[in-house]
């Protein structure tokens, strides 16, 4: 098994030792000669295809040699994949679970791994796992608490290549992971947080897509969050669905919870969205019109992950009420007390439309069948889908047109 070392001067695909970070990037499985493997090539049949002797063909593909531009497209076209691939480069490596918008994970080594803008960004396996509920395939595992040694890695250059991070609390997005991985090598890596987390780790260069649900009628909504986020880079702001979002109750609906005015019951344990996310954004608002304070709210500041686990904590009997919407109370099997809708969209930076999983992502949003199976979740409405709510340019370039 290749590894790798953190903060240790190690090679990259016979490169010289990335720089600029805590971390340096581990000795991956050589893509050329996987490629031809896969594809079925000899050394010496590949090597007469591309124009070049086999002696340089093993220095390629052990790391010795970097070839020219001409013979790395030859080698891209005959191996049916793309130079950036075969020759993956990152500068750096970027730690957000140490350094950026989310903290680490107590005790977590398993971790999945993706190339953004030429970074390797990690994650810890646990954030892609208390959204989908299962264990998930890692990438790399670090070592242990108290261990010396180095990264080992569980996936190869080429893979990571073809993996894209999603961010955002919608578990429809489970449905399209599963439906990328239907149609395509390609892999989407979906990360559930708050709406504000999303685009935080999105405007530092940590994920590919984020994904935000603010209430509309506020002064900091999907449009303003999507702004912040894209003057660096550009993009867009798509619709994907609306959502009825609401209190999750238990069944029969014992608390006798009506209104959001009933949440003040100082005998009711209620369970509250993470700071961020639309969901405690909404009922942050309905509070304010109505006169209510938060701490009138016995559990206003204990707060759940993810929509998911919201409904899950009514289900088990750890809170009384929680904040969910429709579709995950209705899959609990607890009742549903609906208080508003919002529209979910996606963040897209303009130069992540031509990373090959995104925008084989943003084609699957005309897909007939994705659309029927998302229009037959409850309370979702995905009539909009796919269409473009906002375009972004870069500040720069606003700049240069002032």
């Amino acid at each position: 098994m290749a590894r790798g070392d953190l903060g240790k001067g190690l090679m990259a695909n016979g490169r010289q030792p990335i720089r600029g970070s805590e971390a340096r990037a581990a000795e991956f499985e050589k893509p050329v000669r996987q490629k031809r493997i896969e594809r079925g090539f000899s050394q010496k049949e590949l090597a007469k295809l591309i124009g070049i002797t086999r002696q340089a063909l093993h220095s390629i593909e052990t790391g010795r040699y970097i070839p020219n531009t001409l013979v790395a497209i030859r080698l891209a076209r005959t191996l049916g994949s793309r130079v950036e691939e075969l020759f993956p480069c990152w500068d750096r490596i970027d730690l957000p679970l140490l350094s950026g918008p989310f903290p680490g994970v107590a005790g977590g080594r398993r971790i999945v791994l993706a190339d953004v803008r030429g970074r390797l960004v990690p994650y810890p396996v646990e954030r892609i796992e208390e959204g989908s509920g299962a264990f998930t395939a890692a990438d790399a595992l670090l070592p242990g608490e108290g261990r010396g040694g180095g990264w080992t890695l569980l996936s190869s250059a080429s893979a990571i290549q073809r993996s894209a991070f999603f961010l955002g609390c919608d578990p429809g997005i489970g449905l399209l992971v599963e439906r990328l991985a239907a149609v395509s090598r390609d892999r989407l890596r979906w990360i559930s947080c708050a709406s504000e987390e999303a685009a935080a780790a999105l405007r530092a260069g940590q994920t590919h897509l984020a994904g935000c649900h603010l209430p509309a009628d506020e002064a900091r909504n999907n449009v303003v969050l999507a702004r912040e986020a894209l003057r660096e880079f550009g993009g867009m702001l798509i619709r994907f669905a609306q959502w009825e979002e609401g209190i999750a109750l238990a069944p029969g609906n014992p608390a006798g919870i009506r209104s959001v005015e009933d949440l003040i019951n100082p005998g009711l344990r209620f369970l509250n969205r993470d700071p961020g996310s639309g969901s405690r954004a909404l009922l942050d608002d309905l509070l304010r019109k109505r006169g209510i304070p938060e701490e009138a709210i016995r559990g206003y500041e204990t707060a759940a992950p993810s929509p998911v686990s919201a409904a899950r904590a009514v289900r088990l009997g750890v809170a009384d009420a929680s904040l969910t919407n429709r579709a995950c109370a209705e899959a609990q099997g607890v009742a549903f007390l609906p208080l508003g809708t919002s529209e979910f969209d996606w963040i897209v930076p303009q130069d992540q439309t031509e990373h090959p999983t995104v925008a084989l992502l943003l084609d699957l949003l005309s897909d007939r069948r994705l659309r029927t199976e998302f229009a037959a979740l409850p309370g979702y409405d995905v009539s909009r889908i796919g269409t473009v709510a906002a375009r972004f340019e870069k500040e720069r370039d606003r700049s240069n047109k002032g």
